[in-house]
């Protein structure tokens, strides 16, 4: 038993992990088995034809064309106008990789001078499990929403259209960057594109309903508390990069943030900041993760919530959000794409409708 006083801010993950175990029975390595990474690009590609009518297409790589021999190269192929553009995927774990998965460019799109347009060329980095001789590469829940998430950037850099390169795909507003990623967590969590690919890997036979509706219950478990997370690091962030000097230390102004923003004290003589690397790469942008959320929240809530494989909603999100890339002003996109401003009214309330709904389904599972 714990209450308020005795809980502490490292106890949450565990406190988490434990409820959703037990209301849900949710074990990672039992889910595992229905998500290999053969069937989960499977799920992308069906999910990727549906939306916008592409589908991927697995190339040679010649030889000294890639850095290791586990990284194999997908080919973006749309059904009426041709190649879009390359993905190179480096999902395996091995020495001396990089541990953060990401997306980044090799090189944008843009239109050439006889009019032509030059395929964009991405890179995917994930750190999945080397597939053993009994099995292929499982992953966990948490693994297949990295993998949507990156390819959700993926995405964004292979359907951009834009005129020049530097303004392609991901090179946009900060506030913006992590929308259609977000936006792939969504279509991710949702049981109608899970049943759509979700299948042992031994067996072939479809994961349960009942496992499907706990484990996406189990993602939207602490919905509201995750939130509060957020914005407490999203002020801690604007805290600090205020005029310089600050009045007291890092962590003295950790401290009476985490006292206005956050319900669980600041414990003395502990300096957490030090060690979140994204107050110093994000300076002052942290907040983009929790604008992106609520604006990835209102085009899905908009768009897709009812029907997560329309075509004509992909289509309209394809050429009026992904192909500009940052060649327009990310309001203006938003504005113009859900035909209302994106003000902090309507963004806070899609988030409060959103927690709203997924608190409903749990209780109805709980019930």
């Amino acid at each position: 038993e714990n209450n308020d006083d005795n809980l502490q801010i490292w106890d949450t993950a565990y406190f988490t992990k434990s409820a959703k175990k037990a209301l849900f029975n949710v074990e990672s390595s039992e889910y595992a088995a229905y998500f290999s990474l053969g069937t989960c690009m499977e799920g992308l590609n069906y999910l990727f034809k549906k939306l916008y009518g592409i589908h991927f297409v697995v190339k040679e790589i010649l030889p000294g064309e890639c850095w290791s021999w586990d990284v194999y190269k997908l080919e973006v192929m749309h059904e009426t106008e041709g190649i879009l553009g390359y993905i190179y995927c480096d999902f395996y774990e091995r020495k001396n990789k990089i541990s953060q998965d990401c997306h980044f460019t090799i090189r944008g799109g843009k239109v050439l001078q006889d009019g032509s347009y030059q395929h964009p060329i991405v890179v995917l980095v994930l750190n999945l499990p080397l597939p053993h001789w009994s099995s292929p590469t499982l992953l966990s829940p948490s693994m297949v929403d990295a993998l949507f998430h990156e390819m959700g950037h993926a995405m964004h850099s292979m359907l951009a259209r834009t005129h020049y390169q530097h303004v392609t795909g991901t090179r946009c507003s900060t506030d913006f960057a992590e929308v259609p990623s977000i936006l792939m967590e969504y279509f991710c969590n949702d049981l109608r594109v899970l049943r759509t690919f979700a299948r042992h890997f031994q067996t072939k036979e479809p994961m349960p309903e009942d496992m499907l509706q706990r484990l996406c219950a189990s993602k939207n478990l602490f919905m509201a508390s995750e939130m509060q997370v957020q914005l407490f690091y999203s002020a801690l962030d604007q805290f600090y990069h205020r005029e310089y000097p600050m009045n007291g230390s890092t962590t003295e102004v950790l401290s009476v943030v985490q006292s206005k923003y956050y319900s669980l004290p600041y414990i003395e003589d502990t300096a957490w900041q030090l060690r979140f690397c994204h107050l110093i790469g994000y300076g002052a942008k942290y907040y983009s993760y929790l604008v992106s959320r609520a604006l990835a929240s209102c085009i899905w809530q908009s768009y897709f919530e009812n029907d997560p494989l329309n075509r004509i909603q992909g289509d309209r999100y394809r050429h009026e959000i992904l192909a500009f890339g940052g060649s327009k002003s990310p309001r203006k996109l938003i504005a113009d794409f859900l035909q209302k401003e994106p003000t902090n009214d309507v963004l806070v309330n899609s988030l409060l409708k959103e927690i709203d709904s997924k608190q409903q389904q749990i209780d109805g599972l709980k019930n």
